[in-house]
């Protein structure tokens, strides 16, 4: 049994203390934020495809780019640090949510040009303000939406890929980087939640993201000031995210699911629900038990008829 120290309050021993809890799934809760990581991806594409046509062609000056010429192999090498990361995101999508809300608002309130070395070939033509009607805006939206997301250059073709205007980008979702938020994201949810006796693996997962947010900024995707916005914000909208979790105040202690500390520890989703519906004599018979007695009280409770 654990001593209590002199003048030690009785909830700091309590968070001493390290145990497995059961948190079982609340579909109301994750339902909820998926919608709102939706919506708030949806407000990024709505924001491209008003915003291509009202950005700049001419690039901006950056450090980078006056060191490193274009290369465009980068881009492909940044995608792909982000298509492997992604798949580590569980319990961060009400922090994407946020994250892509608040560069929707960026990308409205400041449209910066592309960086290309030629933004003409990259960038689609602009409309003219006559020309810009609903079904463009939705058309642009609905091509996002199919591509999740990210721009093609090229489409398909029956003789192969050709180059046409619609196959070019939409630009000006510059400020900030989606690509680096969703990499540092990554990093950080795997650097909080590996169990200690595996955490070296964040430093793997720490170098990909550093290549991808350098690929960002070598194939002129992004200005540094974008990848450098995108670090900040996603660093501390974690940082805070899990300040407040983790703030345990008296009012608020009665009503939380979680009576201690959850450790860190890895498990196969749904593993425990599997073996007890399969391998555990006991829990079916609890089930057959409870099915039987609800059975009675509905038959105890049922009218008589005359």
């Amino acid at each position: 049994m654990q001593k209590r120290k002199k003048n030690t309050p009785n909830f700091v021993l309590q968070r001493r203390r390290w145990v497995s809890v059961n948190c079982h799934l609340n579909h109301k809760k994750l339902v909820a934020v998926v919608i709102f990581l939706v919506v708030a991806g949806f407000s990024n594409w709505i924001a491209l495809a008003y915003i291509h046509d009202i950005v700049g062609r001419d690039p901006l000056p950056d450090v980078v780019f006056s060191l490193i010429p274009e290369q465009p192999w980068a881009l492909g090498v940044g995608d792909l640090m982000v298509t492997f990361s992604a798949v580590l995101i569980r319990r961060t999508l009400f922090i994407l949510g946020i994250l892509y809300a608040l560069r929707t608002i960026c990308m409205l309130v400041t449209q910066l040009p592309s960086g290309y070395a030629n933004n003409e070939e990259k960038c689609r033509r602009q409309v003219n303000y006559s020309e810009r009607t609903f079904s463009v805006y939705a058309r642009r939206v609905l091509e996002q939406t199919v591509h999740v997301g990210f721009q093609l250059l090229c489409t398909p073709h029956l003789h192969g890929y050709v180059q046409d205007i619609e196959a070019k980008m939409l630009c000006g979702d510059l400020l900030y980087s989606g690509h680096t938020l969703i990499m540092v994201v990554c990093w950080l949810t795997i650097h909080h939640y590996l169990p200690a006796s595996i955490k070296w693996l964040h430093y793997i997962v720490k170098m990909f993201m550093v290549l991808g947010m350098a690929c960002m900024v070598m194939s002129r995707t992004h200005y540094s000031i974008d990848v450098l916005f995108a670090y900040c914000f996603s660093v501390g909208v974690f940082t805070i995210y899990h300040a407040f979790c983790e703030i345990d105040t008296y009012r608020e202690r009665k009503h939380s699911i979680l009576r201690e500390i959850i450790e860190n520890q890895l498990e196969i989703p749904f593993g425990q629900k599997i073996y007890r519906n399969l391998f555990d004599p006991t829990h079916r018979s609890r089930q057959q038990d409870k099915s039987m007695s609800n059975c009675s009280s509905d038959a105890v409770m049922q009218p008589s008829i005359v």
